[in-house]
């Protein structure tokens, strides 16, 4: 039932459809409360049907061809579940919008970028997955400025203008490789740009147009100045789920497994430590925690990036390495929303009550270090299991392990100076039921959902506690190491 052709049509145009609340001013509640409600089918296809349909629209442009594999499965389930908390959690984050004029506006402009978010995830035609894509990175935009204050109008001019220039690059290197492959489908692309004469100019603008949305060094500069001016629930999604479609990008259309390129791998391996530790180093003398998470995900990036350059430089373990990264962007995605929604929530009274709420906060914080027994835990040690140096013959294989522990070092120390700003203006009072369940719904969704999915084979099923165990001081000691450089740090400051 959930595979079937009319049920996906109706979980990918129910956003659209939800349009129609916004024609009458006194349907503005009704249309803030439908939010919640328009990622449920998507989440239930990603949950309840088995990957492998396809599902052909003869009359949607040059034809549409939409479907569900693996990987696709993975990134649908972390779009539609975050999307789903972050609206139960707009429920109460926008109560005191509800007669506000700008309501109306929200809920349109939050309708259009879900429905691309979704749309894209599960495009198998070129044309389709683009205009999915650009719907969903111009539709931000109205997220971006909608606090309309100088700084929310400041990061949605930068935000355009990056988006304008990704958008140009996307669509020119997917005009190129459909122009010779003779194909509208991505799975043609890949292996004509393998072969093509312009395969050098081809990669460079897939990497850099989705490289925009997936925070490259350079093209990363709207994350930190829209992540912070956005409401809190559109913050949440920026981060979680809507940089993740960059790294699909790259994922359905580079040449993976069809050649290895060495060079190219070392040319990413570069970019991902960049990414990995200058998103660090900046995010550390920030002073807004939204602007540290935003760095946190430039961050995070990196070791995504990393593992990107990996597979383009090694063609025999990209299925391998294609199942850890889905991992990771699931557990990166769900972890980061739910450490953007934590931003607005207000402390209990009680001092256990306080005690609790940070350590809930802190929980999704720790699992991106690496905690044992968390979902960070498993993709880092995926991710170490498939990155060992003797998988790989490119130069810049022998320094993924180090580079791997250096990042998790600057993980840790990110979340303690976002915990540490947090604390700083962190208020006591009561929050809305649904900003309660939305946080609650992406924290558990962090936590139990990366189990679902299978992961052919890069994760142990029903061995993973013992592999844990086993690799428990290797995952602990970034952590410790961190957290004495953070105890230290103000101590030294005020020595000075």
């Amino acid at each position: 039932m959930f595979e079937s052709a009319s049920f996906v049509l109706f979980a990918v145009t129910l956003p659209f459809a939800s349009l129609l609340l916004a024609l009458r001013s006194g349907l503005q509640r009704a249309y803030c409360y439908s939010l919640p409600v328009l990622p449920l089918p998507a989440l239930m296809i990603a949950l309840l049907s088995d990957p492998g349909w396809l599902l052909s629209l003869p009359g949607l442009l040059h034809g549409g061809l939409w479907g569900m594999d693996d990987l696709r499965r993975a990134f649908l389930l972390l779009t539609a579940m975050l999307w789903l908390a972050a609206g139960v959690f707009a429920l109460g984050y926008m109560k005191g919008y509800l007669k506000a004029d700008n309501l109306r506006r929200f809920c349109v402009f939050w309708a259009l970028t879900l429905a691309g978010n979704l749309g894209l995830t599960i495009a198998e035609d070129i044309a389709s997955f683009y205009g999915f894509f650009a719907l969903m990175t111009f539709a931000a935009y109205g997220l971006v400025v909608h606090e309309g204050t100088d700084e929310a109008n400041r990061a949605g001019r930068v935000y355009l203008v990056m988006a304008v220039g990704g958008e140009m690059a996307i669509l020119a290197g997917l005009l190129m490789a459909a122009q010779l492959a003779g194909s509208d489908l991505l799975a043609d692309l890949p292996a004509t740009i393998a072969g093509a004469e312009q395969r050098g100019l081809i990669m460079l603008l897939l990497l850099a147009g989705f490289g925009v949305k997936a925070g490259l060094p350079l093209l990363h500069f709207w994350l930190p100045l829209a992540h912070p001016v956005a409401p809190t629930p559109a913050s949440a999604v920026l981060s979680g789920a809507m940089i993740k479609a960059g790294l699909l990008g790259w994922l359905v259309t580079l040449p993976f497994g069809e050649v290895s390129l060495p060079g190219w791998g070392d040319l990413l391996v570069i970019v991902g430590a960049v990414g990995s530790l200058g998103g660090a180093v900046l995010g550390l003398r920030q002073q807004q925690p939204k602007t540290v998470l935003a760095y946190s995900s430039i961050s995070q990036m990196g070791f995504i990036t990393l593992m990107v350059g990996a597979a383009l430089a090694s063609a025999d373990v990209v299925v391998t390495l294609f199942a850890v990264m889905a991992l990771f962007a699931l557990h990166h995605g769900l972890a980061k929303g739910s450490l953007f929604l934590a931003t607005a929530m207000t402390l209990p009274r009680s001092r256990i009550g306080q005690w609790l709420m940070w350590l809930l906060v802190a929980l999704p914080g720790l699992s991106l270090a690496g905690l044992p027994f968390t979902s960070g835990a498993v993709a880092k040690l995926a991710m170490k299991e498939v990155l060992k140096p003797d998988h790989f013959a490119f130069a810049a294989a022998p320094y993924l392990p180090a580079l791997m522990s250096a990042g998790a070092v600057a993980t840790m120390l990110l979340v303690w100076r976002f915990l540490w700003l947090q604390r700083a203006v962190g208020k006591i009072g009561r929050n809305p039921v649904a900003m309660w369940v939305g946080w609650g719904l992406s924290l558990a969704g962090s936590l139990i959902l990366f189990w679902y999915l299978p992961w052919h084979g890069a994760v142990p099923e029903k061995t993973w506690p013992t592999a844990i165990t086993g690799e428990a001081w290797s995952l602990i000691w970034p952590i410790l190491m961190a957290t004495l450089m953070a105890a230290v740090a103000p101590r030294s400051v005020r020595q000075r």
